[in-house]
């Protein structure tokens, strides 16, 4: 594959070319890490997917740690973007952890390449680099605690934390090794099965 098919497979999959340079890159850089990993994947690569040259790329990113953290910003904004759409919607508690859980599945369906370079490279940023996504996933996961808190009164904080990462592993892990082109079918199964970890029971 040529290094701009690279470009507009990732493009196509959101069903949206992007409209600059830095965009394609940081697309393309996502692609590259999803499929390569991170080590594996050096700058000019992502240059050559784009069709610049490696050095070019430092005029939009300072450095391949920059792209990889441009990406995992990108994913966080995801997942809290559809949180957020969950909790505007002013449903019920046992309603909104629903929606919290389908918002989070659809994300991590549509943009299954991001949401796994998310989960599987963002070791290899820097611990100061690292830290503030690492708040802004406990943020998101605490939203889902409390709620579940409301719904099950008779879990603690502890519970209801191992409960909600159990449910939120379980839809990425089935969101970034899906091979079900029916992705409505995906996204239910994923709900489904994420509800249930949430009633189980814990002694």
């Amino acid at each position: 594959m040529t290094g701009e098919g690279t470009a507009n497979s990732s493009a196509d999959k959101g069903g949206r070319r992007p409209s600059n340079r830095r965009e394609l890159i940081l697309e393309a850089a996502i692609d590259l890490f999803h499929q390569n990993g991170y080590p594996a994947t050096g700058v000019d690569d992502i240059g050559k997917a784009v069709d610049v040259s490696g050095p070019a790329i430092y005029r939009h990113f300072s450095s391949k740690e920059d792209i990889l953290l441009e990406a995992i910003r990108h994913a966080a904004d995801q997942v809290h973007d559809a949180n957020n759409v969950a909790l505007a919607s002013g449903a019920q508690s046992g309603v909104l952890l629903e929606s919290f859980i389908r918002a989070y599945a659809r994300v991590a369906i549509e943009q299954s390449a991001l949401i796994s370079v998310w989960t599987t490279e963002a070791r290899h940023l820097t611990s100061a680099r690292r830290s503030p996504m690492t708040k802004r996933l406990r943020a998101w996961r605490d939203e889902w605690v409390e709620v579940l808190q409301i719904v099950r009164p008779e879990i603690g904080a502890e519970q209801g934390m191992a409960l909600v990462t159990g449910a939120i592993g379980l839809i990425t892990t089935l969101a970034t090794s899906n091979t079900d082109d029916d992705l409505v079918r995906v996204e239910n199964r994923a709900v489904a099965m994420a509800l249930a970890t949430l009633r189980t029971e814990i002694e």
